[in-house]
């Protein structure tokens, strides 16, 4: 699997610009995360893909469950975030997302 950098885009009053990335079952996107990241999904492929988002956090011994949802096919237009910190992020301060379906869906970062 290869690792892809998502570089938030820091909203403005003013508006920002759109700057999706295209997804693959075969990568990890990860995404710096200061707990006020925001992804953005597009799903304009056949099937629905589940998105999963990692949580490397434990409490007390046990390892927090994984954060799954599902983007719809055709005319999926999803939003989720922000991401509290200490739940998302590994040691780096970064966020591991990746999805289940790869055909024709998008993914953005915002940070607000």
């Amino acid at each position: 699997m290869a690792n892809v950098i998502l570089v938030p885009t820091v909203s403005v009053a003013g508006g920002i610009a759109a700057a999706p990335v295209s997804m693959a079952t075969a990568d990890n996107y990860i995404v710096r995360n200061n707990g006020r990241v925001l992804l953005h999904f597009v799903k304009t492929g056949a099937n629905p893909a589940t998105i999963t988002i990692v949580t490397p956090k434990t409490i007390s011994g046990l390892a927090v469950v994984e954060q799954t949802f599902v983007v719809p096919a055709t005319t999926g237009d999803v939003w989720a975030g922000p991401f509290p910190r200490d739940t998302y992020n590994d040691n780096s301060g970064d966020m591991d997302v990746s999805t289940s379906e790869g055909t024709d869906i998008t993914v953005e970062a915002v940070q607000v």
